[in-house]
């Protein structure tokens, strides 16, 4: 034999027989205490001693194994000692709990006598290193371990339980700390490998998670980095525990996201405090959490309830802005929308009540989206009109211009209203647009007990009157709107009127479509006229607001094209005058608005349509027999 392959040998004799002497003390104590009355006579005390009886027996086969060792060969070593500390942080744990079970003087005597060899015997392991260092080297993180082993017991009785896994492949060392958690009012459940410990956290989800970082399958830093990268159990706190002194593989564990690192043999004073910990912590995260959650659930709750009345941007404004709620209101300049379904009143009487709310439903649903589409405010619903806003609560440069678009594509939209009118059984409608820009006051309006965010002022007013101008399928827009797009607008006729609160005459123009980058245009191509073979007798009122306004004046009708007539009056008509109109159906009165002021006839559209004026038109086409 060389001489150093006899010096190695004589190195390995010499740790061998300074190891085995204090094992071999343990032993003997333990034979006593299995042997001692009180432990005899109480099954749980002797299942603890045995336990510990079963580890140094462990400690004896590893030890058996040291003469295979090669020089250099600090891997071996290393799984050496951490089998070796997984066997005496048993021996520890199991006395430690005997202690407490047991006041018998002599049976304390013998558990300190172990306690004393047992740290004798983990000074010498951790001066145990084949590398051509002296192996009497000092570990920093054993000598802080050691500081904290001669901690005391506390028996402040305050801690949180909960449900603990603990992942171990050595059967001693996983049901040691099973032992320990259980005795500290925790929920233990166990997993011998990586693998199993990722099946049961998904299906169990457990509060806290004591992981070995030394195992054949799956190691504990692989475990540790599956758990962090699942959504799901990224929240749940590992804690690794390791027979390993390496302070970079601890390093590489916290960097991974490990939430404490303990070494073996784990002292139960030290692991209840920091389990106390971070459980604690784990609950003020899961409070968090819960909170989070649900401030989310409120947050889609009032999304889902207010997003039904309010735009998106005011509902974001309540939820983000700490004054949304308060009272109060800025000076904004907005282009302000109004819609109105023509002759809505006239159509209502004709519907019971579930048939006129799904005739309100399927046109609100289907202009509430165009309009919220465009980014436009809905401020409100009064009936069946529409109040809509461009640059409040959230303005752009372009608010005037997507509310031009918004019009056109709305009615456009009423194609699609209608068919499902015709699906439901319900009458067609047709719906005036009024547009018009300037300053408003825009707030929340209201009191403490009720309130809503809007807009007030002389220009909603106005939008109200430039609306009541219109006819069915017809935009008017204000000259203050056409002043401030930049958008290729394609007008209609324009129509000047004295309205209330201007103080000169509008001249509203008729929008026909947008340019780019909207490129919408609205189909207006009318029928050609059909005159009447004779004129038709009829009788008309003019109507002030919502009131008839005089007698019933005689006129004809002489030619009409699809909803638009041409009548004979001898009293005068002022254009866009809202009339009453009776005998073109029998025992039926309907509405119309004068759009044409010509030299020999007035043009008159049709705001209210039912299927007796359709049929009556229809009569009208056909030749005189």
């Amino acid at each position: 034999m060389a001489d150093k392959d006899r010096i190695f040998k004589a190195y390995l004799d010499d740790l061998n027989q300074s190891l085995q002497a204090p094992l071999q003390s343990m032993s003997a104590y333990t034979e006593a205490l299995l042997e001692h009355p009180t432990v005899a006579v109480n099954q749980s005390l002797r299942d603890d001693a045995q336990r510990i009886s079963t580890a140094l027996d462990e400690m004896m086969q590893t030890l058996a194994s040291l003469y295979e060792l090669a020089p250099g060969d600090e891997v071996a070593v290393s799984r050496m000692r951490h089998d070796l500390r997984n066997a005496i942080g048993v021996v520890d744990g199991y006395g430690e709990m005997l202690r407490e079970d047991c006041g018998e003087d002599e049976v304390q005597h013998f558990l300190g006598l172990i306690q004393r060899q047992s740290r004798l015997f983990q000074e010498r392991l951790e001066s145990f290193s084949l590398r051509r260092e002296s192996p009497s080297r000092k570990d920093p993180i054993a000598g802080i371990f050691r500081s904290f082993k001669r901690g005391v017991i506390r028996e402040d009785g305050q801690q949180l339980n909960g449900t603990i896994l603990v992942v171990d492949d050595n059967d001693s060392s996983r049901e040691l700390l099973a032992h320990q958690l259980q005795r500290q009012g925790h929920l233990v459940i166990e997993a011998s490998s990586g693998a199993r410990c990722l099946e049961v956290m998904r299906s169990a989800g457990p509060d806290l998670l004591l992981l070995d970082l030394v195992m054949p399958d799956m190691n504990g830093y692989e475990v540790l980095q599956t758990i962090r990268a699942d959504d799901n159990l990224r929240h749940i706190p590992v804690l690794i525990i390791s027979g390993m002194q390496d302070e970079a593989g601890a390093v590489h564990c916290i960097d991974a996201g490990a939430s404490d690192y303990l070494l073996k043999p784990i002292n139960a004073t030290l692991l209840k405090a920091r389990l106390d910990a971070l459980l604690e912590t784990k609950s003020w995260r899961d409070r968090e959490r819960e909170y989070l959650a649900e401030l989310e659930k409120s947050q889609r709750f009032i999304r889902k309830v207010f997003g039904r009345y309010l735009s998106d941007e005011i509902v974001q404004r309540l939820l983000d802005d700490n004054d949304g709620l308060q009272l109060g209101g800025e000076r904004r300049k907005v282009t302000i929308l109004m819609a109105d379904i023509r002759g809505f009143s006239g159509i209502s009487q004709q519907l019971n009540p579930e048939q006129c709310v799904q005739l309100l439903n399927n046109y609100l649903a289907v202009m509430t989206e165009v309009i919220q589409r465009f980014r436009g405010t809905v401020d409100e619903f009064v009936g069946d009109a529409i109040l809509a806003i461009f640059g409040a609560p959230v303005s752009d440069n372009d608010d005037c211009d997507r509310a031009l678009a918004c019009a056109v594509a709305m009615q456009l939209g009423m194609s699609d209203v209608n068919e499902r009118n015709r699906r439901d059984g319900l009458p067609q409608l047709e719906m005036g647009i009024g547009l018009n820009t300037g300053d408003v006051v825009a707030g929340n309006i209201g009191s403490e007990l009720r309130s809503k965010y809007g807009v007030v002022g002389h220009n909603v007013n106005l939008t109200s009157r430039i609306e009541s101008c219109t006819i069915g399928g017809q935009i008017l827009a204000a000259p203050s709107t056409l002043d401030d797009t930049a958008l290729q607008v394609l007008r209609g006729k324009t129509v000047t009127v004295a309205v209330k609160g201007a103080e000169k005459p509008l001249a509203l123009s008729e929008i026909l479509g947008v340019g780019l980058p909207y490129d919408l245009i609205l189909d207006r191509q009318q029928s050609p006229w059909q005159t009447l073979a004779a004129p038709w007798p009829l009788s008309v009122i003019v109507m002030s607001g919502k009131q008839l306004a005089g007698e019933p004046l005689p006129c004809e009708l002489v030619a009409f094209a699809d909803h638009t007539l041409q009548i004979v009056c001898e009293a005068p008509l002022k254009l866009l005058a809202d009339i009453q109109l009776s005998g073109l159906a029998k025992n039926k009165v309907i509405y119309a608005k004068v759009t044409a002021v010509e030299a020999d006839y007035y043009e008159v559209a049709l705001t209210s349509l039912s299927d007796d004026l359709l049929g009556a038109l229809s009569e009208l086409k056909k030749p005189a027999l």
